[in-house]
């Protein structure tokens, strides 16, 4: 039963504005491919430490979370920190499979999300969350306002003994997502919305109010933090180093830059063998290369163990 109700006051219809206008500004300002990867790939690990910060992962920093991604971490890979690697395959999931999608949200896509990435199970009423589902998509609002809702509700129903901050943040960008406000991968809900911010049952408009306010101002930080002209030479000077990494990082080499030519081919799919037989390299070798483009955000990894394919994003 929804026990909730909210509307559409004049400073929530003003922060909406403000984030039409600055979606324009960030789909339209040009940058080059390599700032975008870098932007987007920062985009990614502050999502994913953010989110390990709120739902209360005391030992994470930034360092950590950068070294799991990128497969640096030596030995057996912790359960606690295995819930890094889960979130991002649940980033990865929705940009892969809800990015302008006119499928509906069904509560099995929230259990795929929380399965994802997230332990625990879920303790609540399947028609809890069908209700929530079936209100949002009944009479769809401003897509933000559809994922601030669907963040709130997730916060106070809890549906699951672990993850609800996880899920929360996912059902979010899919939502976000579905309507095509990805926002080019660069805005980090994680940062600017988490479960202290939630305290109201009722009356959703005061907190709609606050957390549209935060999402217009990240987005303002992002638009206006973008590039640098350098006047003589027109040239664009990246950002400044994110984590520790120099602008080498983010240069591909040459078997790299063909693995993704060779995926340009709708539909294609490569393995690790492939690779192998391509480039005559090692297991080794075509697993380091793959790794390194899912890491840096430009093939998606699907299956486990031996049955792994990759698609280009």
């Amino acid at each position: 039963m929804i026990n909730f109700s909210y509307n559409l006051s004049p400073i929530l219809k003003s922060h909406l504005n403000k984030i039409e206008l600055l979606r324009q500004k960030i789909l339209l300002t040009p940058i080059s491919p390599k700032t975008e990867l870098r932007l987007r790939w920062e985009a990614t690990i502050n999502r994913v430490y953010w989110v390990m910060i709120f739902s209360k992962e005391k030992s994470i920093n930034k360092t950590k979370v950068i070294k799991l991604i990128n497969r640096q971490e030596k030995g057996k890979i912790r359960k606690e920190d295995q819930e890094i690697l889960k979130y991002k395959k649940a980033l990865d999931y929705i940009r892969e499979n809800w990015l302008v999608s006119k499928k509906l949200v069904t509560v099995k896509n929230v259990l795929i999300l929380h399965e994802l990435a997230c332990y625990g199970r879920f303790r609540s009423s399947q028609e809890v969350l069908k209700q929530l589902l079936d209100y949002l998509q009944k009479s769809p609002e401003h897509p933000v306002v559809q994922a601030a809702v669907a963040y709130i509700q997730i916060i106070n129903i809890s549906p699951f003994t672990l993850g609800n901050t996880q899920v929360a943040s996912l059902l979010s960008y899919l939502f976000m997502y579905k309507a095509g406000y990805d926002f080019r991968g660069l805005v980090v809900l994680e940062e600017c919305w988490h479960p202290d911010l939630v305290d109201s049952r009722g009356n959703l408009t005061p907190l709609l109010e606050n957390l549209s306010k935060l999402l217009a101002d990240q987005l303002e930080k992002t638009a206006n933090m973008n590039l640098e002209i350098q006047p003589e030479q027109g040239a664009v000077l990246y950002p400044a180093e994110i984590g520790g990494f120099s602008t080498s990082f983010w240069e591909l080499n040459d078997r790299q830059k063909e693995i993704l030519t060779y995926l340009e081919q709708p539909d294609l799919t490569i393995t690790n063998k492939k690779v192998q037989n391509l480039f005559k390299v090692s297991q080794i070798t075509a697993s380091r290369d793959l790794t390194r483009l899912v890491a840096l955000g430009l093939l998606f990894a699907h299956g486990a163990g031996r049955s792994v394919y990759y698609t280009k994003v």
